[in-house]
C-alpha cells in the first residue's frame, strides 16, 4: 500500500502495520514521517529499538541477527534500517528480503531510503518492500508547489495567509522545507492567530540576513544612502545572492508603484497606502517618501528592477551587483535628475564596487 507523507497520520490512527518503507528526496518529509511512526510505535510498546545506518563496508550480519536478541524484560522490538544511498548491494538486498520473510509477529521494521532511481525500483529488495510494506513517498516539492504546501501547513495550525505575505514567505524561505517549518514554528511561538500578515512574515519568518534586507529597504525609503551602502556591502560579503536581494526590493517597489498610481488617480497618500496594504508601522516613512517622489521617479525604479532581473537571468549583459547597486542608489537618492549627471555616475560606480 502506498501513501503520501501527509496521509500517514490518518493511516496510523486507524491501523498499524509491521513494515514501513520511507523514501524520497525531501529530508523534512522523511524525518517527519519517521518521527510519526516512532511516536505511534512507542505508544504500542515498541520500545526495544535498534537503528542501523548503512554506509561503507556495512556488516549485514548484524541485520540478519537483529531480531534474535530480544530482551526478556524489554518491550516489543523495533528496527530501523537507514540506507541513504538507496543501494544496499547484493548482500544487503538478500538480508532485507530474508528479514522481511522471517519477521517476528510482534516486531516492527522501518526501512528508510533516499531517492529511488528507475533502476533501483527494479531491485528485488525494493519490490519485496513494495509488496509487503506501507510505502511512504516523500517526493520533491517543486517551486510551483511550494506556495500550496505552505498554505496547507499553515492551515493545519488554523492559520490563513494574505497573498502578499505568502509571496514574501516563499521568497524568504526559497523552497527550503526545513526553514519553512522553523518559520511556521516561530509564528506559533509569537502567538500569531487568524491570518498571517506581511508584518508577521517580517518579524517571524526572516532570519538575520533577511531581516537586514528589510532594514536595507527601510534605509532606502528614508533616503540614507550611506546606511544603504553599508548594509548592501555586508549582505554581499555574507553570501547573499542577487536574486534574494531583488525579491525584497521588487516587492517594496511594487507597493510604492501601486500606491503612486492610486495617488495619481485622486486618492490621498494615506488611502493609497491602506489600499496597497502597507504595514501601519511603515506608513509614516513610506508616506513621506510618496509625498516627495514623482511617479516618474518610481517608474525609473520599476524599470531598473526589471533590468536587474534580466541581467540575473542572462537576458541582458552586465553585472547583477552593479545593477542592484544602481537600483539602490536611485531608491535612496533625493533628486532623480541628479542620477543623470556625470558626477553622480561616478558616485554610483564607487557605490557598486
Amino acid at each position: 500500500m502506498k501513501i503520501s507523507s501527509n496521509e500517514l497520520a490518518n493511516h496510523l490512527a486507524k491501523t498499524f502495520n509491521s513494515i514501513y518503507f520511507i523514501s524520497g528526496v525531501e529530508d523534512l518529509l522523511i524525518i517527519e514521517s519517521l518521527d510519526t511512526i516512532r511516536k505511534v510505535a512507542s505508544k504500542n510498546d515498541y520500545t526495544d529499538k535498534t537503528t542501523y545506518t548503512v554506509s561503507g563496508k556495512f556488516n549485514w550480519s548484524e541485520i540478519d541477527n537483529c531480531f534474535k536478541n530480544q530482551s526478556l524484560f524489554g518491550g516489543k522490538q523495533f528496527v530501523e534500517i537507514h540506507i541513504p544511498s538507496s543501494k544496499p548491494g547484493k548482500k544487503g538486498s538478500e538480508s532485507i528480503i530474508n528479514l522481511i520473510a522471517n519477521l517476528p509477529e510482534d516486531a516492527l521494521l522501518a526501512v528508510v531510503a533516499g531517492k529511488l532511481e528507475k533502476s533501483t525500483k527494479q531491485a528485488k529488495w525494493v519490490k519485496v518492500l513494495l509488496k509487503h510494506a506501507i510505502v511512504i513517498d516523500c517526493p520533491k516539492i517543486y517551486p510551483s508547489q511550494f506556495p500550496g504546501w505552505l498554505q496547507n501547513r499553515l492551515k493545519v495550525h488554523g492559520l490563513g495567509i494574505d497573498r502578499d505575505a505568502l509571496e514574501m514567505f516563499v521568497a524568504l524561505t526559497e523552497g527550503n522545507l526545513i526553514v519553512a517549518k522553523q518559520s511556521i514554528e516561530r509564528l506559533l511561538m509569537m502567538e500569531v492567530t487568524g491570518r498571517v500578515t506581511m508584518e508577521d512574515v517580517s518579524q517571524c519568518v526572516a532570519d538575520g540576513a533577511h531581516f537586514d534586507l528589510f532594514q536595507l529597504t527601510e534605509a532606502a525609503i528614508m533616503r540614507k544612502p550611506e546606511r544603504v551602502h553599508r548594509i548592501f556591502e555586508r549582505l554581499k560579503s555574507e553570501g547573499m545572492r542577487p536574486e534574494q536581494m531583488l525579491a525584497v526590493l521588487y516587492w517594496e517597489i511594487k507597493n510604492l508603484m501601486d500606491a503612486s498610481l492610486d495617488i495619481d488617480n485622486g486618492l490621498s497618500v494615506k488611502q493609497a497606502m491602506q489600499k496597497a496594504k502597507i504595514w501601519p508601522s511603515k506608513q509614516k516613512i513610506i508616506g513621506s517618501y510618496l509625498a516627495n517622489q514623482s511617479k516618474e521617479k518610481i517608474d525609473q525604479l520599476v524599470h531598473q528592477a526589471c533590468k536587474v532581473d534580466n541581467v540575473i537571468k542572462g537576458v541582458d549583459l552586465g553585472s547583477p551587483w552593479e545593477e542592484i547597486g544602481l537600483l539602490l542608489f536611485m531608491f535612496s537618492a533625493f533628486d532623480s535628475v541628479r542620477l543623470f549627471s556625470c558626477s553622480i555616475r561616478l558616485d554610483i560606480a564607487s557605490f557598486c564596487n
